[in-house]
């Protein structure tokens, strides 16, 4: 089974996208920052896709991204950025979805990239 990784410091958002991801059969493993998901994310067998929020403490979606392309490991994992607040897609993640999540259109990457 693939797994999904969500990188999500709001409890409800987290929630509602890991039961979403996991209606459409992928297994799912959750972080509420930054640092918390590079953890997950260099774990063996690696997540098959993160979706990222840019907006969180300890380390935010910029750093966590940073940090992910600097890790041969990790760096092609395919990432989707979910934010309320950027406009154009950060380097190391391949697109980007504007908050309030499209849900179709979210589905439809994640049976893309996964």
């Amino acid at each position: 089974m693939r797994t999904v990784l969500i990188v999500e410091d709001h409890c409800r958002s987290r929630d509602v996208l890991k039961t979403l991801v996991e209606k459409e059969g992928r297994a799912v493993v959750t972080a509420g920052d930054g640092r918390h998901g590079l953890e997950c994310a260099r774990r063996i067998p690696p997540p098959s896709l993160i979706l990222l929020d840019l907006s969180m403490p300890r380390m935010n979606g910029w750093e966590f991204l940073q940090h992910k392309t600097a890790d041969p490991a990790i760096a092609g994992i395919p990432t989707i950025v979910l934010s309320g607040s950027s406009s154009e897609v950060p380097a190391g993640a391949m697109n980007l979805l504007a908050k309030p999540v499209d849900i179709e259109r979210l589905l439809a990457l994640i049976d893309q990239y996964c």
